[in-house]
């Protein structure tokens, strides 16, 4: 069984490194109310799973932001709400079959 976790970010949502101890880095997501940490796991080959993860997450989310950032300058503000979400859930579900 797996935990999903969806964030939908409000004005003031980041991430950032941060080190909360000498030696020590976390990737700290959301905001202070609210956010999640990537760790470094304490076990050999620990920090080259990070290094991917956070690579990929890195890639991942570039594209994301991109497709947000176009979508935004091509969607008129006169369409209905309903048009605009379920273009983007068929994106997703075509994305997932491919």
């Amino acid at each position: 069984m797996g935990i999903h976790v969806v964030i939908q970010p409000l004005v003031g949502y980041g991430a950032a490194v941060v080190s909360p101890s000498p030696g020590v880095r976390q990737l700290v997501v959301g905001s202070e109310e609210t956010s999640f940490i990537v760790q470094v796991p304490a076990r050999i080959g620990g920090l080259m799973d990070t290094a991917r993860f956070a690579q990929s997450l890195a890639a991942a989310a570039s594209e994301f932001s991109e497709w947000c950032e176009t979508q935004h300058r091509t969607r008129s503000h006169s369409s209905s709400f309903h048009d605009q979400w379920s273009d983007a859930a068929d994106d997703a579900v075509t994305r997932k079959n491919d």
